[in-house]
């Protein structure tokens, strides 16, 4: 794994068509710069990364973003990177006029783990967090093993809904969720794969995301409606610039 635990660098990736450049710089937007501070207060968590493993992942993270046809308002997404040497997940703001990417923050994952008995690998892809499919929170019960699968007690789940994925040469579907592990046995497993398919993080992380609503444009848009309104706490800080996807890729492909 080439991640060190060290301290942490902010990037802006500047594309053009023959090249890309990654540029050590502070955000002009005071939004974002207020998240960045934002996530070293609560995650604290401090990843830093390699410049040409920044490069290869926000290149295939800005061609992501800009297949998507709501790609003209900026707004914040999250990437998360399959690969088994890596799992990490970057937090990032994506400038829609100067198409330009920030990155607020990283931290290690858990993604599918397809060589275990009933796991699958995490498809890769653009994935919306939409209304349609709901999100829960976490109501921390204990498994047989004393696991809280989800997280400790109301941590948020997000629901990217069925997606289809493969193993051994089959194709099956598996609800896709990001969501919080067991803080006790879970945590220390991060930065390796070990998920049934969907995506773990940290508590300290979940937290981040849920209390600035980086993921809930369209719950933030339908607030007032009953069956949202009991998801979305009542002291959260929701970004005027929130996303609503998640995506997915996989640097050892490339």
């Amino acid at each position: 794994m080439r991640q060190k635990i060290t301290y942490f660098f902010i990037f802006l990736l500047a594309f053009s068509f023959l090249s890309v450049e990654i540029v050590i710089a502070e955000a002009n937007e005071s939004e974002v710069e207020k998240l960045q501070v934002e996530f070293e207060k609560i995650v604290r968590f401090k990843l830093t990364l390699e410049e040409d493993y920044l490069r290869l992942v926000l290149k295939d993270a800005i061609g992501k973003i800009l297949s998507i046809k709501e790609n003209s308002y900026s707004q914040y997404f999250i990437y998360i990177d399959r690969n088994p040497e890596e799992q990490v997940i970057l937090v990032c703001f994506f400038d829609s006029v100067r198409k330009n990417i920030t990155v607020i923050g990283a931290d290690k994952i858990s993604t599918g783990n397809q060589n275990r008995r009933g796991y699958f690998i995490t498809p890769v892809g653009v994935f919306e967090h939409a209304t349609k499919n709901g999100g829960y929170r976490a109501l921390g019960t204990k498994n047989d093993k004393g696991w809280r699968g989800l997280g400790a007690k109301d941590s948020r789940v997000w629901d990217f809904g069925w997606q289809k994925t493969h193993k051994n040469n089959q194709e099956f579907e598996i609800r896709l969720l990001l969501h919080a592990t067991d803080p006790v046995f879970g945590e220390s497993r991060l930065g390796k794969v070990d998920s049934k398919g969907c995506i773990r993080v940290s508590g300290k992380l979940n937290k981040f995301l849920d209390r600035f609503g980086l993921l809930d444009r369209e719950y933030e848009i339908n607030k007032d409606k009953k069956s949202i309104a009991w998801l979305l706490k009542s002291d959260r800080k929701p970004s005027i610039f929130a996303g609503k996807y998640m995506l997915v890729g996989d640097s050892s492909k490339r």
